[in-house]
């Protein structure tokens, strides 16, 4: 690092970033310190530390919002019943199709901040909001902080993030500014928009990427297509699965190591990727994660179970046993080589998603259409097939409110955001999920059969 990045990226830990926690009334610095010193604990403090977290958050939960009280009375389980995270099997499990059936204030509690309703479509493709303050988002930031850590990026130094939208918020250009990001479109996945990030990376030396998988690969690709070639230090992925064959590609082409994330978009970071193996670290005093097999009974270290979270964090909506709708594997609380203690999830096996690609070459990527989709309350569940060079069909299970009307303004947005593809809506009734249980919501049945040895 040179010597004026060593003192900006000095200036912005020390003084940038802790003003914008006062600013803003996050505390992500002051978490951000303490995980940067617990990540090195043995498993035997990280699990007291976690529990007693747990045992105070049950008790807050029982106190403080309706639908826990009524779910533990339902269970016949008191506050104190829960002590360990084995003894979370003891509650009911919190799923998506409960909070959509429950006006959202039976899941919420006062925490003296400002709130806001964020709202995702995550892996299912179903609309989902959650409540959230500044200290809940300071809190799940300060993790994805010590994750980019672990990449090797520093705060303040340039990088490159692919992102959703590029009409960014006064906070979030600050944001970039400060922390000399340059912001550039998930979407456009064109090779005339490609080679414009590649030119930027080599005229500002960016040496880290962050982003999408889809994005990123194709960022990759193009890359190797022109013959650039210059090394990069670190590149950082979340949001969608990451094949092996975009980690291949990725790496190959800036030559350097891909730093996976996996988190859940009602705001907890679960685990990261370290850089030893392909395996993650869960935040564990962030969350705990359990492992389940389809009759809610626990799997056994090693085996495919499906995944259940319970943030540690109250925040203004607290998540406790909540069933995300991923599937993953537990490594357990073996050590890892990098010296971390914090409890290992072996893989990932969620998020699985294809690629939308139009006439024009342009890749739609999964976020392309979450993006837009999941600020129409009148879509209860979509899923976007393609079957054709030229079209894709566009299912939509629609409620009550659902009108013509609707339909054209997604029809109008889409082609907006630069789906030069002919869409045709089907409404139906229901969508199938896939053989894993998850409903996947973009599918390229051209792609299929090569997708896996694409170079």
């Amino acid at each position: 690092m040179q010597l004026h990045d060593r003192l900006y990226t000095g200036l912005v830990q020390t003084a940038l970033l802790p003003l914008g926690d006062r600013l803003f009334g996050q505390r992500m610095m002051a978490r951000l310190a303490l995980l940067r010193q617990a990540q090195w604990w043995d498993a035997a403090r990280l699990i007291a530390h976690r529990d007693g977290a747990l045992r105070q958050i049950v008790r807050t939960v029982y106190d403080q919002v309706p639908y826990y009280k009524q779910a533990f009375d339902d269970a016949r389980v008191r506050p104190d019943d829960v002590r360990t995270a084995a003894d979370l099997q003891r509650l009911p499990l919190l799923t998506k199709t409960i909070l959509r059936a429950h006006p959202i204030e039976q899941f919420t509690r006062p925490t003296g901040q400002s709130t806001y309703d964020s709202c995702s479509s995550g892996s299912t493709g179903a609309p989902l909001c959650v409540r959230e303050d500044a200290d809940t988002a300071g809190w799940y930031r300060a993790s994805f902080m010590l994750a980019l850590d672990w990449m090797g990026w520093t705060p303040g130094l340039p990088h490159l993030q692919t992102g959703i939208s590029l009409k960014r918020s006064r906070g979030r250009w600050l944001k970039d500014v400060m922390l000399r990001c340059h912001y550039v479109s998930a979407y456009d996945l064109t090779d005339a928009h490609l080679d414009s990030i590649l030119d930027r990376m080599e005229k500002h030396k960016i040496d880290f990427l962050m982003g999408y998988p889809g994005s990123l690969y194709y960022l990759a690709r193009r890359a190797a297509q022109r013959g650039w070639s210059r090394p990069l230090i670190g590149a950082a992925t979340w949001g969608d699965n990451l094949y092996a064959h975009y980690r291949q590609a990725i790496e190959r082409a800036f030559q350097t190591r891909v730093t996976d994330t996996y988190g859940i978009g009602e705001g907890v970071q679960v685990a990261a990727q370290c850089g030893q193996g392909m395996h993650y670290h869960i935040h564990s005093l962030d969350t705990i994660v359990e492992y389940l097999d389809d009759a809610g009974a626990p799997v056994p270290i090693g085996q495919v179970g499906n995944l259940v979270v319970t943030r540690l964090h109250a925040g203004p909506m607290p998540l406790i046993r909540y069933q995300v709708g991923d599937i993953g594997i537990s490594g357990g609380w073996r050590r890892c080589a990098c010296g971390r203690g914090f409890e290992i999830m072996e893989s990932v096996q969620g998020r699985d998603t294809d690629v939308i690609t139009t006439p024009s070459g342009n890749r739609l990527i999964v976020h392309f259409f979450t993006g837009i989709l999941e600020y129409f309350p009148q879509i209860e569940v979509f899923q976007v097939r393609q079957e054709q060079p030229d079209a894709v069909r566009l299912l939509i299970v629609p409620t009550a409110d659902y009108t013509a009307a609707i339909g054209e303004t997604i029809l109008s947005q889409l082609r907006e955001m630069g789906a030069d593809i002919a869409i045709a809506i089907e409404l139906v009734d229901a969508i199938p999920t896939a053989a894993s249980g998850k409903r996947r919501f973009v599918i390229n049945t051209l792609a299929q059969s090569t997708a896996a040895t694409q170079p």
